[in-house]
């Protein structure tokens, strides 16, 4: 069995069961699911076949580095992989869908209902007039597959991504990190980052509150979304949003402060020293 190596993760997360689908699923739930397992299915195809550009999982990928000559930082960088989006698929599903993505673009032929099982998972629940629910440092906070839920941060999905890893490849929380240095040091050599911003980089929508298992109370940004930091040049970022229709370019500016405003979270897979 292959192992992975998390660095580090901030908090210790348990893992849930696979979820199981059953027979109680209304008519729209089964098409929902099954649309979610056909994309799944034709993705992870893509992605074994090599037709996205991609090797092999098995040959423990070496995703091609965007350095320029003599070690330079290029001044431009667009990195490329398979993109999905969560529109008719999973209602809360940036970090399900993102993670997948990343997943895919290292070779690895995972499929959407496989992260979406992986994740630990805890519900939103109301006891009268007061909202209870999970750290988001520890698990997601609802199902990706329900309308309502709310999300989790980078620990929940490292725990997750970590199953699926060769030895020679490791997640690793770079949550700090400024935009800046994780384009000089991370896309300039191949290696895309999940990051947590909002949709369509608008402004923070609201709280969702509710309190933690250890009295304290959660403020969930409700349009908050995980997305792929993909690329940039002079002016702009590139990233693949699950919410959005493929790869957007935003203002270097906006989104600076949209991924400060969501307490510049994110991860990344890179190759094991």
């Amino acid at each position: 069995m292959l192992e992975a190596t998390v660095l580090p993760p901030k908090k210790e997360a348990k893992l849930q069961k696979p979820h199981c689908y059953g027979c109680k699923c209304t008519p729209k739930e089964r098409r929902k699911h099954l649309l979610m397992k056909m994309v799944s299915l034709l993705l992870v195809a893509a992605v074994s076949a090599g037709s996205l550009g991609l090797v092999s999982a098995s040959a423990l990928p070496q995703p091609a580095a965007a350095t320029g000559k003599n070690g330079k930082v290029p001044t431009a960088v667009q990195l490329s992989m398979p993109f999905c989006s969560t529109k008719h698929l999973l209602p809360c599903g940036s970090e399900s869908v993102s993670a997948m993505m990343l997943l895919h673009y290292w070779g690895i032929p995972v499929s959407l209902d496989g992260v979406v099982a992986a994740i630990h998972k805890q519900p939103l629940q109301k006891n009268g007039t007061v909202l209870s629910g999970p750290d988001p440092d520890k698990s997601f906070a609802g199902d990706p597959r329900k309308e309502g839920s709310a999300g989790c941060y980078p620990p929940p999905l490292m725990q997750a991504t970590a199953q699926f890893l060769p030895p020679l490849l490791r997640v690793q929380d770079e949550s700090g990190t400024s935009l800046e240095q994780l384009a000089k040091e991370r896309l300039s050599v191949g290696e895309p980052v999940l990051i947590w911003a909002t949709k369509g980089m608008k402004e923070p929508g609201g709280s969702l509150r509710w309190k933690q298992p250890d009295g304290s109370t959660c403020e969930w940004v409700k349009n908050t979304a995980c997305m792929v930091l993909i690329g940039y040049d002079n002016g702009g970022y590139w990233v693949d949003d699950p919410t959005e229709e493929g790869p957007v370019r935003w203002e270097k500016s906006l989104v600076k402060k949209r991924y400060e405003q969501i307490g510049s979270r994110c991860l990344i897979i890179r190759r094991a020293e």
